[in-house]
């Protein structure tokens, strides 16, 4: 599978905007290294492709928090849940901020939770998606170990 990794502009995205970013043919093997605009990224036509987004260490604020026994990870709750395990924790309105758990994150255990803004993260996505480079995932450029604080 072929993979565009591309990291997101820590300034509003605008037509000029440039993204470094990395391809791969197999997800393995980096064969360019670059930086273009979205209009002119690498085109990944192939139905076996992958855009991957990733997000600037200076964009995210982590936070860990244990989420409570009994939430669902798919319930409408979990946002209200987490922004009452955060509120002292935020300089922003949480309205503001966009949330992601760590990956395998369980209720009753400590999670970490990954904090940016959230127009920032939508413009940015919403850029690559008009020049036909959707992100299939985004990631954090580094991210905390999940064993510890």
């Amino acid at each position: 599978m072929s993979t565009l990794i591309l990291t997101l502009p820590l300034a509003r995205s605008g037509p000029a905007t440039e993204y470094p970013y990395t391809l791969s043919p197999d997800g393995h093997n980096a064969t360019r290294h670059a930086r273009a605009s979205a209009a002119l990224l690498p085109a990944m036509g192939r139905a076996a492709s992958e855009v991957v987004a990733v997000v600037p260490v200076r964009a995210l604020s982590w936070q860990r928090v244990t989420l409570p026994p009994g939430i669902s990870l798919q319930s409408p709750r979990l946002r209200a849940v987490l922004e009452g395990l955060l509120e002292e924790r935020l300089l922003d309105d949480p309205a503001q901020l966009h949330f992601a758990l760590q990956p395998g994150a369980r209720p009753g255990t400590p999670a970490w939770v990954a904090i940016c803004d959230r127009a920032w993260l939508r413009e940015s996505l919403q850029a690559l998606e008009a020049a036909g480079h959707p992100p299939a995932r985004v990631v954090p450029e580094l991210a905390p170990a999940s064993d510890g604080p």
